[in-house]
């Protein structure tokens, strides 16, 4: 019997890879964001908040990351639930339901996530999911 098994993380190159691609692709589309890259456990590996990106763009970005991280689903899944009647999912410990968070997936595990935070939530998930769409 196999008590153990491999599990993989992105690594701080691609994180960093991550980080200068949401860059670039927020300057494209004019808007401030902060870009949070967590690991497969939701844990932060990279962040930057861009300047005049508001404060409260950290903790959300963060937030996003680490509840599509743990989720294993994109944090607008969760969103839709809420707007949809689900009020209950807000009942959820440490999930952030608002889109931006999307995980990265990698050999059809997750093995981090993407938090976006400062644009409109549609600019938010859209960045996040080309960002996490780039490690495959």
């Amino acid at each position: 019997m196999d008590y153990t098994r491999t599990v993989h993380d992105l690594t701080l190159i691609a994180a960093q890879t991550l980080i200068d691609y949401g860059l670039q692709l927020a300057t494209e589309r004019n808007v401030k964001i902060s870009i949070a890259i967590a690991d497969r456990a939701g844990a932060l590996l990279a962040f930057l908040r861009m300047d005049d990106a508001p404060m409260v763009t950290i903790d959300v970005a963060i937030g996003k990351a680490h509840s599509a991280a743990l989720l294993n689903a994109p944090s607008k899944q969760f969103e839709d639930f809420i707007n949809t009647g689900i009020t209950s999912m807000v009942t959820t410990p440490n999930i952030l339901p608002l889109q931006g968070g999307v995980p990265v997936i990698h050999k059809d595990h997750v093995v981090g996530a993407v938090g976006i935070s400062g644009a409109s939530g549609y600019v938010d998930n859209e960045i996040a999911t080309i960002l996490a769409d780039y490690v495959k």
